[in-house]
């Protein structure tokens, strides 16, 4: 009997030694955000908006793991009364791991039409919902700022929270 339990004692301790925690990398693989890739426009030079976006794929965007996503990253240019108040469509050549980008974007997983946007405006983030028309149309269905706190130093100008792209408009392919 003694050589019975000796024997299991030996084999648990070799079996539970060979065990290990595997944490085996993920990757979201997002086909809906192809039909949103290239650059489109709304308005004209007095007031208007561009995006550039683009697929890129295999990224991590989180540095303390190893998932890695399909995502949307973009650029864009507002005008407002005439003039440019922001541009970083100058930089649509870099990729993401220049971070040069100003947008960041997933499908929504409950439709597959939509993507959610992430994107400065302001000095502050803010959060688009765009929905895909057709080949050469895309709309603006929600425009708001992120939740989240925000702090103020000494001496700095308090936060803008006017957005300047309007909500349902809709953006042709260019």
């Amino acid at each position: 009997m003694k050589n019975i339990i000796y024997l299991l004692s030996i084999i648990c301790c070799i079996g539970f030694n060979n065990c290990s925690a595997q944490n085996t990398p993920y990757h979201r693989v997002d086909p809906y955000i192809d039909k949103f890739v290239g650059t489109w426009k709304w308005g004209n030079t007095t007031n208007g908006l561009t995006l550039v976006m683009k697929k890129e794929s295999n990224i991590n965007i989180i540095d303390s793991n190893t998932d890695t996503f399909d995502i949307l990253i973009g650029f864009h240019k507002i005008y407002k009364n005439g003039l440019i108040t922001e541009d970083t469509t100058i930089y649509s050549n870099t990729n993401f791991s220049d971070k040069k980008r100003s947008i960041k974007a997933i499908s929504d997983e409950s439709n597959t039409n939509d993507i959610i946007v992430f994107m400065p405006h302001k000095n502050k983030g803010i959060r688009l919902k765009i929905t895909y028309i057709d080949n050469t149309h895309i709309k603006i269905i929600e425009v708001k700022n992120q939740e989240g706190a925000r702090f103020i130093k000494p001496g700095q100008s308090p936060t803008d929270w006017s957005i300047d792209i309007p909500n349902n408009i809709i953006l042709t392919k260019q």
